[in-house]
């Protein structure tokens, strides 16, 4: 083979380390020769005169041939002054400038490439699969200006460091005088780059006794390396130390022996400054810090990891340091590897080195068996804490930021990045490396992962900061790296792809130490292993060190003869092993190897222990989160002292420590995937059957649940939000063990068939948990922040519990989950203060947990009788523009004003939010079907815009040539990259084509015709139909054709239909559906036949119509017939729900893709409906599209309430919350007052006045009033268009104020009419500005009116005369008393809660709610909402 010359600079800095002849004479062992030639050249003129003895000096003896190339002479060199001898040592090159450069050499490696073609990942390709060691150095013609500047002391070896500076001279004379191993001389460098540094640090604490031992050990482990080196030297033909391969072994072994010591002291010292730093704090940052949502035991520093062995891995942990040292390197280093080739311990190395030099910013351990550490949402707000932790310029950016927005660590992956970490680092400056290891272990249904496709986008702007990435070569990963804004700057480590015989020689390595180890513990092992049996080891471990490690562990058990052991393994079968879909290879034998260790635990005649092993190995491979042997113990119910046993005979296949409590989980991913595989794992007494072991972990955990569940188990105080404990997760800790918190989060996760949940034992402890313990389940899943666990396990529960008694209560329970989600998942207390209070009385959950209802505030009136028939609402500010299902189901997009708004499509709580330009409107939103994209059309701007929705990011954005008005339909490619869009300008409609990923205009198509409202995707082809002629005519092209479209097929159209007031078109099956003002016809083009027609409702107005994407479901909604879904069937379309429905402004409906769910959207927001009978067939509130008129007594004990455009009024008691009477009118009331014993009512003109009887019992209200009627008219003028801006009656019941628009002259205005109710004579008129409310104060002596936001205008009765106003001063706020604010200083908050004078949450206000607070009424005590939405007015009695 030939051989490959390469250069290594070493540079002038390296020549102060070669000082004299005298110690080059005592390390040669020879006496230095006189130099035939005393006028030397000096070769290194870069040496400051300060730090070199003596310049280093060269004379040449080089021929040069005809060709140019020198021939391989020798070269003198001399140490110190021109008078000594000098010794012949082999010629390095010397360049023009003086630089002595090294010669290496190296074997010529075909596959040595770095072209984009063998990029992995599209990155640059490290040269490390295949580098030899001599390349450390290949970086750049280089002499490092920290070595030509390091002071004069640092010559000196009679200081504290005088023995390192001693070893490093030698190490460097004898690899220099040799040209071997130039990755020595890099070391060198390395090391002597952090001479300045210790020496400063020696001295600076003099009396620090902890600091003096660290210092002490430091010295002493260089005298201990010095003395072996010299005591090396002395050894026959020194001059050929490094070329020998055992002594040159030596020498690298005290360089990396050296490496290590001054690590060790590194990281003492490091993690004090850490500790320093961290104790700077705050205790407001500290708040602000621990409210941030975080990964647990993330960073490098928690769990058992380790790092490499000492003087394995060398080329990659080498490479690694070069590349984070040198800024001029990419951003980014991807560690690519295969399972079980020891990337995470090459990352917890590095993250060491890194610390230890004080660069480590942040890092964070991904791992499939947590599950915030497998969840990409966590990545981000982590590393951004331990920046701010780390230093503190970031922190002062970030911890406002965290406290202005404590949602923000909840927001699309783009915007955690943009402003958690990138915004703080662009303004601090702050250069550091963050580490993310096994990226591939994050749960990603992304085809390109998410989080480097959000990398790629900022890495950029942080040209300071670096990213240490590492990740098996899964398709999501690699397509992440060959992003084109990621693969540039990206350094790329094959780790799978370096030489073999390098891997073997680090598995050799390690085998060798650990067999050391273990025989210093046990005895008569001399003499072992052989060389040939680690020979076979390596062999069979095939580059795997899983392998290596698994073997050792076996190997090295205490109850067992080691030499036994080993001999067992080498005598196993060669066997092939896939892991996952990845065939290891022909020699690979992890399945024989588990197999081994397997049967040494099981015994064969000891069945009763065998299913105890079972049972406790599925516990750990079957458990959701990994799970300790005191915990495995609690839900397996036997003794703790058996459980560790029974791990400890499978220890070697185990992450097993000595004490009960920590987490117990297999040491790699290929052995849960051997076990649970009968293909693989054949033997029955070692195989976890999933549906063996999960009824035992349910049984369990639900055992558990329903023994230590109690009410707040974590002490919290009364009325808070979970964020305000500041000591929340200590309380946690404290109180719930880690056995409770994993039953509460996953006893669902093993309740996986209907088999399991139908055995008696687990259906009856169901049950009691539900009935029982339901509530106090909640409070966990609220403090540990999982609450969404809850509806996931209730719809799991729903699903297997169709035919049970149990059944209902379940269904109960989730629906008080979803209604009540946003204040279970923000305040435990509030479950008791706020959730059970606001259940509907008929609800289950109401019935059984009264008892421990604690309300802060009573509900007078308004509570409903039970659930209301949507499942879930949300409140929207303003008219919905658009929206969307995505094609999973999962999520709903709504836009509305200039944001869109991503929404659970089981919460409606909002996932993220995307902001389009501003002052636009929506026309259309579309999902890609992945799911990942989703485009945004809107008019004015004419803009095409495509987010990606996991990270955030915007992908595109295209100005569209035609108007957005017109864009009738918009749909995505199957590839989910184009974008058509259908544009109707008659006599003429267009088709145009985008690609979304380029942001850029494919084609457009042109023709005359009547489209359809509808195109849609046919495999690679873009389908529409047109209506001509009753005929219909579906037409295709192909996304990537600029081709002319051409017709498929032509159906006829039924001409008799009437007018058609609303159209819907399904594609694939090609069925239309019509809404004529009295009709609803489904009807089937291709068969001519309807398939539904409904002449029951008054489709006329507000109609709207969907049907599923897949044709299986059709729903229609009407303002007032409510919304109904049918279902495919045999012979057409037949009902399958209704769903009440009564709103006049209701919009539009959607039947999501699954079909299991509905969403409509009004005015004021979305409602959402689960089709599934078992979740909707009990609910039959309605929601009210009326607001109310309520009028207060003055001493606050009754109330008169009446609905807008009824004639009936309703009396109440304030005090008990009953209705003593109600009171027929005979008209439309517009406004109603009452006082202890009269009630007054206006409308029609009329004012009419009742004396209430005495009593509280009136068995016939209408008659006990009747006697008692004064009805008086009043001269009330004509509103412009009926438009009657408010009412009011005083509270002494002897005026009327009533605002209304009129026209005056030429213009319009708000006018206020002051009437007197027992003559009906109009006392005084006058202009009110621009008002909403109009009130009088509690004495009855002023009036004002007011609105939200706006000025306030009073008038004040004179005592002498009714006939005028005495107009007062108008002012930016109402009095106290004003109904739109509390006169006792009680406030709702932008998150909707009440809240007291002092700060306390009195009351949180469900969605349902909210959509009447624009119409509210505060007085006294009471708060009243009066608008639409509630089928009853809600009255709230508020009390500090």
């Amino acid at each position: 083979m030939s051989k490959c010359v390469g250069f290594s600079v070493v540079g002038p800095s390296l020549g102060f380390l070669l000082t004299t002849r005298t110690e080059m004479k005592h390390l040669l062992g020879k006496k230095p020769e006189k130099s035939p030639n005393p006028s030397t050249k000096s070769i290194s003129p870069g040496i400051p005169a300060n730090i070199a003895a003596g310049p280093l000096r060269s004379q040449e003896e080089l021929d040069v041939g005809p060709d140019g190339e020198r021939s391989n002479k020798r070269t003198r060199i001399t140490f110190g002054d021109d008078s000594g001898e000098d010794e012949e040592l082999p010629a390095p090159e010397v360049s023009t400038s003086g630089v002595v450069v090294g010669v290496t050499e190296h074997r010529d490696d075909p596959t040595r490439e770095d072209t984009a073609d063998t990029r992995e990942g599209g990155g640059r390709l490290a040269e490390a699969s295949n580098v030899p060691q001599g390349d450390y150095m290949n970086t750049a013609p280089r002499a490092p200006a920290i070595l030509s500047d390091v002071p004069k002391e640092t010559a000196d070896e009679s200081g504290p460091l005088g023995p390192l500076k001693a070893v490093l001279r030698i190490i460097a004379v004898v690899y220099y005088a040799n040209d071997q191993e130039t990755t020595a001389i890099g070391k060198i460098e390395y090391l002597l780059s952090r001479v300045v540094a210790l020496e400063e640090r020696f001295y600076s604490r003099p009396d620090d006794v902890a600091e003096q031992r660290c210092r002490d050990k430091l010295i002493r482990e260089f005298g201990r390396i010095e003395r072996q080196l010299r005591s090396l030297s002395e050894k026959p033909e020194p001059e050929q130390l490094a070329g020998h391969a055992q002594y040159g072994e030596e020498v690298y072994g005290f360089l990396e022996d050296l490496r290590e010591a001054i690590f060790d002291y590194q990281m003492v010292q490091q993690k004090e400054i850490s500790d320093q730093r961290r104790k700077l704090v705050k205790p407001a940052e500290a708040t602000a810090l621990n409210n941030v949502r975080c990964a647990h035991e993330a960073e490098y520093r928690h769990g058992d990891r380790k790092r490499c062995l000492k003087k394995t891995r060398g080329t990659v942990l080498d490479e690694i340091e070069l590349w984070a040292k040198d800024f001029h390197r990419p951003s980014v280093y991807w560690l690519n590897g295969l399972a079980g080739t020891g990337k995470s311990t090459i990352a917890q190395t590095i993250a060491e080195r890194i610390f230890a030099d004080g660069q480590l910013g942040a890092s964070f351990f991904c791992s499939r068996d947590f599950r915030d550490r497998r969840d990409l949402k966590f990545i981000f707000p982590t590393v951004a804490v331990q920046l701010a932790r780390n230093y503190p310029e970031f922190r002062s950016i970030f911890v406002p930021l965290v406290q202005s927005d404590p949602e923000i660590a909840h927001e699309s992956l783009y915007n955690q990045m943009d402003r958690l970490i990138v915004w703080p680092l662009k303004q601090s400056g702050i250069p550091t490396v963050i580490i993310i290891d096994a990226l591939d272990e994050c749960k990603d249904e992304e085809p390109a992962s998410a989080i480097l496709s959000v990398l790629g986008r900022f890495v950029s702007q942080i040209p300071k900061v670096k990213f240490f990435v590492t990740g098996r070569p899964e398709p999501r990963i690699r397509e992440g790296f060959r992003l084109p804004l990621l693969a540039e700057a990206t350094d790329v480590f094959v780790l799978h792809g370096v030489e073999s015989s390098r891997v073997n020689t680090d598995i050799r390595l390690f085998l060798t130490h650990n067999f050391s180890e273990l025989k210093g513990r046990r005895r008569g092992l001399d003499d072992w292993p052989s060389s040939e049996q680690l020979d076979l080891l390596c062999e069979r471990a095939a580059g795997l060190f899983v392998y290596a490690m698994a073997t050792i562990k076996f190997i090295d058990h205490k109850n067992n003869n080691p030499k036994r052991q080993l001999e067992r393994i080498l005598q196993l079968p060669t066997s092939s092993v896939h892991e996952g879909k990845v065939r290891l290879g022909p020699n690979t034998t992890l399945d024989s190897l588990y197999m081994s260790i397997l049967q040494e635990a099981f015994d064969d005649d000891d069945s009763e222990g065998d299913s105890m092993v079972r049972s406790v190995l599925g516990a750990v491979i079957l458990a959701a989160d990994p799970l300790s042997p005191s915990t495995i113990a609690a839900l397996l119910g036997i003794d703790p002292e058996d459980v560790f046993p029974r791990l400890s005979s499978i220890h070697s296949l185990l992450v097993l420590r000595q004490d009960l409590d920590s987490p117990v989980r297999p040491f790699h991913k290929s052995f849960p995937d051997f076990i649970v595989d009968p293909t693989r794992c054949s033997d029955e007494r070692f195989h976890v059957s999933p549906p063996t072991h999960h009824p035992e972990l349910l049984a369990g955990c639900l055992e558990l649940m329903n023994q230590r569940l109690k009410k707040n188990m974590c002490n919290l105080p009364d009325a808070v939000a979970n964020r305000e404990v500041d000591d929340l997760h200590e309380r946690t800790e404290r109180h719930l063990d880690p056995a409770l918190r994993y039953a509460c989060r996953s006893w669902h996760k093993h309740l996986i068939d209907d088999h399991t949940v139908g055995t008696p034992a687990i259906a009856s402890a169901l049950h009691r948990f539900l009935k029982e313990k339901f509530l106090f389940w909640l409070e966990v899943l609220s403090v540990i922040g999982a609450a969404r666990e809850a509806i996931d396990a209730l719809d799991v529960a729903a699903k297997w519990l169709e035919v049970s008694p149990t059944h209902d209560l379940v269904i109960d329970c989730l629906r008080f989950v979803i209604g009540f989600f946003e204040i279970i998942s923000t305040s435990c207390p509030h479950i008791y203060h706020s959730a059970l209070p606001l259940c509907p009385r008929n609800s289950i959950v109401r019935s059984l947990y009264e008892p421990h209802a604690r309300p802060l505030a009573r509900i007078v009136h308004g509570l409903p009788n039970s659930w209301e028939s949507s499942i879930a609402t949300a409140d929207c500010p303003t008219w919905i523009q658009a929206a969307a299902w995505s094609p999973c189901s999962r999520f709903i997009a709504i836009s509305w004003k200039a944001t869109i708004h991503i929404m659970d499509a089981v919460t409606l709580e909002r996932v993220t939010i995307l902001h389009p330009p501003s002052d636009c409107w929506a026309r259309h939103l579309v999902f890609s079907p992945n799911t990942r994209l989703l485009t945004w059309y809107g008019s004015s701007p004419r803009k095409l815009i495509s987010w990606d929705l996991q990270t955030g990011g915007l992908v595109s954005s295209i100005t569209s040539p035609q108007d957005a008005s017109r864009w009738i339909s918009v749909t995505y490619s199957t590839c989910g990259t184009m974008v058509a869009g259908l544009a109707h300008h008659p006599p003429t409609f267009t088709i145009l084509i985008y690609n979304v990923l380029l942001g850029t205009h494919a084609y457009s198509h042109s023709a005359k015709g009547e489209p359809l409202t509808k195109v849609w995707t046919h495999g690679e082809y873009l389908r529409f139909a047109t209506k001509r002629s009753g005929s219909m005519t579906t037409w295709e092209v192909e996304f990537a054709s600029p081709q002319t479209p051409t017709p498929v097929e032509s159906l006829p159209i039924p001409a008799s239909f009437g007018p058609v007031q609303t159209f819907r078109f399904h594609p694939t099956s090609s069925r239309f559906a019509f809404a004529t003002e009295r009709s609803l016809l489904v009807w089937d083009a291709q068969h001519s036949k309807s398939l539904l027609k409904s002449t029951d409702v008054n489709y006329r107005t507000h109609t709207s119509m969907s049907f599923s994407p897949d044709g299986r479901f059709f729903a229609c909604g009407t303002g007032s017939g409510g919304i109904r879904l049918w279902k495919e069937s045999p012979t057409g379309y037949t009902l399958h729900r209704k769903f009440p429905f009564n709103l006049s402004h209701f919009d539009r409906v959607f039947v999501s893709p699954n079909g299991e769910s509905i969403i409509a959207s009004d005015w004021s927001g979305i409602l959402l409906w689960r089709t599934a009978d078992s979740i909707t067939s009990t609910l039959t509130v309605q929601r009210n599209e009326y607001s109310f008129t309520l009028g207060l007594s003055s001493d606050e004990a009754l109330a008169a309430v009446i609905r807008e455009e009824d004639e009936t009024v309703t009396v109440l008691d304030l005090n008990s919350g009953i209705t003593r009477l109600t009171i027929d009118t005979g008209m439309e009331v517009c406004a109603v007052g009452v006082d202890g014993s009269t009630v007054v009512v206006v409308g029609e003109g009329k004012i009419i006045t009742w004396s209430l009887p005495s009593g509280n019992n009136v068995l016939n209200p209408r008659a006990g009033v009747n006697d008692s009627v004064l009805t008086t008219t009043f001269n009330c003028p004509s509103f412009l268009d009926g438009v009657l801006r408010s009412i009011s009656v005083s509270s002494d019941l002897r005026h009327i104020a009533i605002i209304g628009l009129y026209e005056d002259v030429d213009d319009y205005r708000n006018s206020l009419h002051l009437y007197d109710v027992p003559t009906g004579n109009l006392l005084a008129s006058e202009h009110a500005g621009s008002p909403s409310i109009v009130s009088f104060s509690p004495d009855g002596h002023e009036v004002w009116s007011a609105s939200d936001g706006g000025y306030a205008n009073g008038w004040k009765i004179t005592e002498d005369s009714k006939s005028d106003f005495i107009r007062l001063e108008s002012s930016t706020n109402p009095p106290d008393w004003f109904p739109l604010q509390s006169s006792r200083g009680y406030q709702v908050t932008d998150g909707w809660w009440v809240v007291s004078p002092s700060g306390k949450q009195h009351l949180w206000l469900p969605p349902s709610w909210r959509f009447c607070w624009q119409d509210r009424m505060w007085s006294g005590r009471f708060l009243a909402l009066l608008g639409s939405g509630p089928p009853e007015p809600v009255i709230l009695e508020l009390e500090e």
